[in-house]
């Protein structure tokens, strides 16, 4: 049962205990966003018994500053619903609908309190949502766990920050709940604040209002004095197990005594006192959160603010830049949320909403876009914040031999940046190149970038650099060099954006430092990771004894099950690629992953075949096949990469046939004893769960029996894109997802 209206009182007990609870859901709300310019109504879900189970506080308003004078409704941090229980959600969205039709609104605009995964946004999609372009609320947050003693929060702040919050004592500051007489001096502090640091603050009449809603039981204006006089302020919010910090203000004066700690403290401390379990600092830079996703590789768990790799010294003092390196001293996780999606009321209406939206962000980028398509200028859009090496020269490298010797000069090249892929990739519709950097004459770095048109007859182009660039990642000078390059190479080839996929680990470092510099140069974590994010690898150093060694006993166990079941496993040859391709059909078929046409296997396998018998080619492949003797057919293979001392286990099938006889335990055996053979140092077992931890990562299955050979996890960083058109990257992205899932179906 589903009503437009319920007395404030019964809302908001509901808002108070939901799992998503939230200040800007409540009545309070509502009333105070009506005293200026919106409009507010409510819509609830009832069971039979009157209780309400789902619902939403609604804000309108009119948009004149877009075409139409369109109206918007809007759920500040809502609507209120179990997103899983679908009897649920539709009936509650189906209500809204209703009423945003009868109150005129051409959208419905959400912001619920979900965070940013693959999950929630494939969830809000199948309810009719699609992302939307005009995010009200910050996106991205730090929340304290203000559990436990104080003792124990004060242990999980910065050192710093515990000092300055005694410190704040020690100098005379003096923090107490402000009452109405005291808003003047609160006003007066937000101007001084607002004009000081370049932001709009709210009128006098705007937070009376606020104070007269909220004040004493959801929310504390806190002053902070010294010798009496205001010199900082800072307002709370709390309901349920959450407290916001919505506001803060501060003097010129006595900012040497600390008062803002001081403030922060009281702030958690009254939160604490309303039964509060975290402390919501709302609102960081957004870039900040997008880091902190892809460093938990989009799972929305929060990211704790000391392992984020980012180096505080080079923020900017200005606008959430400053804001930030103050908040995170307190400790907290950094999380991100889903942000604004739209559902359509009036789609025509919504179609005019839109593209105003696009016409007021696209007058900001018409310089930019003027200049992409003149590819006039090879200088990145965002500078390095790093010291650049001098007098870099690029060079496009034509010959397979030079190459070669370029990639044999620097540290671990990956086969995905060899000569032989790109020979590959040129016969799938890509244009590979091949791009040297050197400094004083001497190569210190190297790409091979592709790039293709994906739509024919439609001059757009996309670039990927596989497993690159190759050089020293211990270098943070070089590395921003690289990137500023590759920049300035896909602006060149009027690139709407370039992908690269590091061959480097996330746990290191030199991983952190190389997260933080594609940060700071506008990069961003790649929705779409073509190659696996993190694999497994065995030190084949040292020697087969040890491998077998390092092997669980049920492995050797099935290793020697195998022989003694009469299998027998044998190189192959080009004659023997038509039988394995069939082979990975029956695994793909079984194991429900797409396959390519036998072409695109074809063609690969060849090549690496080819530079196997090529003498000095740092470039190899090998087919190993198991037999069995009641079979005529091979019943497992597998083909392994080789560039110069690494080998890749890129592609391996099976048949349901002589499956009890553990064909595939004595193949891979043979694999890691043919690449000891080649002297390979390393094998890349190529794939491994995303989250290790997570039962239900798809991965996992095979990273048990990869595992069991004594194969070591090995997370990376994961590919990121840098978008030379920030918004044709932004449709690109968001089209092409619906067009591959169509061709799918």
């Amino acid at each position: 049962m589903t009503t437009p209206s319920i007395d404030n009182c019964t809302w908001d007990a509901f808002v108070a205990t939901h799992p998503a609870a939230h200040i800007l859901q409540t009545s309070g709300w509502g009333d105070l966003k009506s005293c200026f310019e919106w409009r507010q109504g409510r819509v609830v879900c009832q069971d039979a018994t009157g209780a309400v189970q789902a619902g939403s506080l609604l804000l309108y308003k009119r948009t004149p500053n877009l075409p139409g004078g369109l109206t918007i409704a809007y759920a500040p941090k809502g609507p209120l619903t179990d997103w899983h229980n679908r009897n649920q959600t539709e009936a509650l969205l189906a209500a809204l609908t209703t009423e945003c039709r009868r109150e005129g609104a051409s959208v419905l605009k959400i912001e619920p309190e979900l965070p940013d995964t693959p999950a929630h946004r494939a969830l809000l999609a199948s309810y009719g949502f699609q992302p939307g372009a005009q995010t009200i609320q910050p996106r991205s947050t730090t929340v304290l766990d203000i559990t436990g003693s104080e003792a124990a929060i004060l242990d999980r702040m910065k050192s710093k920050w515990r000092y300055n919050i005694r410190l704040a004592e020690r100098k005379g500051i003096q923090v107490r709940e402000a009452g109405a007489a005291d808003l003047p001096a609160f006003n007066t502090l937000m101007q001084a604040t607002g004009q000081r640091d370049g932001f709009s603050v709210h009128s006098a009449a705007y937070y009376q209002a606020a104070f007269d809603l909220f004040v004493p039981q959801q929310a504390a204006f806190l002053l902070a004095e010294y010798e009496d006089q205001p010199v900082a302020a800072l307002v709370v919010f709390a309901l349920g197990q959450t407290a916001w910090y919505l506001w803060g203000a501060s003097g010129n004066r006595e900012r040497n005594r600390m008062p803002n700690h001081a403030l922060q403290w009281a702030a958690m401390r009254w939160a604490r006192s309303r039964g509060a379990i975290r402390y919501d600092f709302w609102g960081i830079p957004d870039d900040v959160g997008k880091l902190a996703l892809g460093l938990r590789n989009g799972d929305g768990s929060g990211v704790p603010v000391d392992e984020l790799p980012v180096d505080l010294e080079a923020f900017p003092a200005h606008d959430l830049w400053g804001v930030y390196r103050f908040k995170q001293g307190f400790g907290g996780q950094v999380v991100r949320m889903i942000g604004d999606w739209d559902r359509p009321v009036n789609r025509l209406g919504y179609q005019v909403y839109k593209i105003g939206l696009q016409l007021r962000a696209k007058q900001g980028e018409i310089r930019q876009w003027g200049d992409w398509v003149s590819g006039n200028s090879l200088t990145p859009s965002q500078p390095s914040t790093h010291p650049i090496i001098p007098s870099p020269t690029l060079r496009t490298i034509e010959n397979a031999e030079e190459w070669r010797t370029i990639l044999a000069g620097l540290p671990d090249p990956h086969v995905l940046q060899s000569w032989e892929w790109g020979t590959v990739k040129g016969q799938t519709e890509w244009v590979a190149e091949r791009v040297a950097l050197a400094t004083d004459g001497r190569v210190q770095a190297a790409f091979q970038l592709l790039w293709r048109q994906p739509v024919p007859y439609l001059p757009v182009r996309v670039a990927y650099v596989p497993k690159g660039p190759t050089l020293d990642w211990s270098q943070p000078d070089l590395v921003n060099q690289i990137l500023a390059q590759i920049e300035a190479y896909a602006k060149a080839k009027h690139c709407l954006f370039v992908k690269i996929d590091p061959d480097v680990r996330e746990d290191t470092t030199t991983g952190k430092l190389l997260l933080h510099a594609l940060y700071r140069r506008g990069w961003c974590y790649s929705s779409e990771q073509i190659q696996f994010k993190n694999t497994a690898y065995s030190d084949l150093s040292v020697g087969e004894e040890a491998l077998a060694e390092g092997m669980k006993s049920k492995w050797r166990y099935n290793v020697r099950l195998a022989e003694r079941r009469g299998l027998r496993v044998r190189v192959g040859g080009v004659d023997d690629l038509a039988q394995f391709y069939a082979l990975y059909a029956e695994t793909g078929q079984r194991d429900n992953f797409l396959i390519r046409p036998y072409s695109y296997y074809q063609t690969t396998w060849q090549t690496f075949l080819a530079a196997q018998n090529e003498p000095d080619n740092p470039a190899g492949g090998v087919l190993l096949l198991a037999e069995h003797p009641d079979d005529a057919q091979p019943v497992a293979a597998l083909f392994l990469m080789r560039y110069g001392k690494r080998a890749w286990y890129f592609y391996g099938a099976s048949s349901e046939r002589h499956r009890r006889d553990m064909p595939n335990y004595l193949l891979q055996w043979e694999a890691l004893r043919w690449s000891v053979a080649q002297g390979c140092t390393l094998y890349d077992w190529w794939g491994a769960p995303t989250q290790i931890d997570d039962p239900d990562d798809a991965m996992q299955g095979v990273w048990q029996f990869k595992q069991g050979f004594g194969a070591a996890f090995q997370p990376h960083v994961g590919a990121w894109d840098y978008a030379v058109s920030p918004v044709l990257y932004q449709a690109y992205t968001e089209a092409m997802p619906r067009v591959l899932a169509w061709l799918r179906r």
